[in-house]
């Protein structure tokens, strides 16, 4: 057992360097994503804000048309334009090298896109999708904590390596798009939400850090993609459950008070690092809710035949997690493109793209996941009910989602991949348990004979 606990930390931290690498490595091979040039265009707000030193040019009041400055900053969330900027101002590019506005138009096909000067140049696109591809080996870490407060370690192996190996997952991340960021901070708050719920159900004090953590992890998610509110919820959520689990009645109250000021916290911080919410920043949530709304409907009407019906939705989100291969485009007409086709096809040749599930493994990990469930509810009750509060607030979300586009499906992942762990490590301890019982022994059979006596 010494031996085991002597190596553990080294073997762990091998292992999520050598995903930290796999991830990194496909970066160049990941196939192009036309709003992967309206992120780097985009990014020239780093260089008003921190190069020239005029963030208060970035602040707006309206009108938000279609695809204008404006629209776009209110739109989306500012982590990855600022990780973009930084990466391509440390590589040596400046404001000149990126693409003409305003980024890529979806209103064109790829070709005249291409003519016009909207994809970025090949050096300039990986060198930007370096620090999103750095914000997922990030999350692997998070992921793998998360796992190993819940369980131990085999759950932490199970669920990091389904996670960093999962192809959606691998593609999404590497681009140079806000999906990157997104899942490292979310999945940094709910790490400090379980480490904190840890803490207090084995009655350990809980340090101001803690708390600082959730706040900076939180407002950073919200940041990074507006959506990343679903992993804030679940983690405000996974502390205040394991709270009333425990009936800490006399405590509640001061829970209560700390939630709320990290909470308020994190919200400031969102605002602060968004300048485009700055004049006003009440009407201008308010204008986020309704552009993001009529560009839903757009959406909807130009891409898809109609908003997915309820059955679809469902089935979507028993599905993609496993048994979906990696979705390279949401607009059809992008399989009549060459390029695209290419770049397609080199990426899915490669070792790179992650682990294929197929739908015999897919459909194995997909059954894993109820198993996980009941698993996470046989004890430690307090500390891990917080999970099914991250998938309730996480299902909602997608079954309001009209747009049947995978990356929507990205923060249903490593809740179903800790699932799959929980389920894995329950499986093996019974297999463990079974081998190592004393077999039985068997009563000594003695036949009724009776001695013969001379007479």
């Amino acid at each position: 057992m010494r031996t085991a606990s002597k190596f553990s930390r080294p073997i762990a931290v091998v292992w999520l360097l050598l995903l930290s690498v796999f991830i990194v490595a496909g970066v160049p091979l990941a196939s192009f994503h036309g709003d992967e040039a309206m992120q780097v265009w985009m990014s020239h707000d780093y260089a008003t804000a921190f190069i020239y030193g005029e963030p208060q040019r970035l602040m707006s009041a309206g009108p938000f048309d279609v695809d204008t400055e404006a629209q776009l900053r209110i739109l989306n969330g500012s982590i990855n334009r600022y990780a973009i900027g930084l990466s391509w101002h440390l590589a040596g590019f400046t404001n000149g090298d990126l693409p003409t506005p305003p980024g890529w138009d979806w209103g064109l096909d790829y070709d005249t896109n291409a003519d016009v000067g909207h994809r970025p140049t090949e050096a300039l696109l990986n060198v930007s999708r370096l620090s999103s591809a750095l914000f997922l080996a990030i999350s692997a870490w998070a992921i793998f904590g998360i796992g190993w407060q819940l369980q131990g370690p085999l759950t932490a192996y199970v669920a990091s390596g389904l996670y960093a190996l999962n192809p959606i997952i691998l593609l999404n991340g590497r681009r140079a798009m806000m999906e990157g960021s997104l899942l490292c901070f979310g999945l940094l708050a709910i790490f400090v939400a379980v480490t904190i719920a840890r803490k207090r159900t084995q009655n350990q004090p809980v340090g101001w850090g803690w708390w600082l953590g959730l706040t900076l992890a939180s407002g950073l998610a919200v940041t990074s993609k507006h959506s990343g509110v679903v992993f804030v919820a679940g983690a405000f959520g996974w502390i205040l459950l394991a709270e009333l689990i425990q009936r800490r009645w006399r405590d509640l109250p001061v829970m209560l008070v700390r939630l709320a000021v990290s909470g308020v916290l994190a919200v400031a911080l969102f605002v602060a690092l968004s300048p485009a919410l700055w004049y006003d920043p009440a009407a201008r949530v308010q204008d986020l809710l309704e552009v993001r709304e009529q560009l839903i409907d757009i959406q909807v009407q130009a891409h898809t035949s109609g908003p997915m019906p309820l059955s679809q939705r469902i089935e979507y989100i028993i599905t993609q997690p496993f048994l979906t291969p990696a979705q390279h485009f949401e607009v059809a007409a992008w399989t009549q493109y060459d390029p695209i086709t290419q770049e397609v096809n080199r990426y899915m040749a490669s070792p790179l793209s992650g682990l294929q599930f197929g739908p015999v493994l897919g459909l194995l990990l997909t059954l894993l996941i109820p198993v996980g469930m009941f698993a996470a509810l046989r004890h430690a009750v307090a500390r891990r009910a917080g999970l099914f509060v991250w998938l309730l607030i996480t299902l909602a979300m997608l079954i309001v989602n009209p747009l049947p586009w995978q990356r929507y499906y990205l923060p249903l992942i490593p809740i179903v991949s800790l699932f799959v762990g929980l389920a894995v490590q329950l499986l093996v301890a019974a297999i463990v348990h079974r081998t190592e019982q004393p077999p039985t022994k068997e009563p000594l059979v003695t036949d009724n004979i009776q001695p013969q006596t001379d007479n």
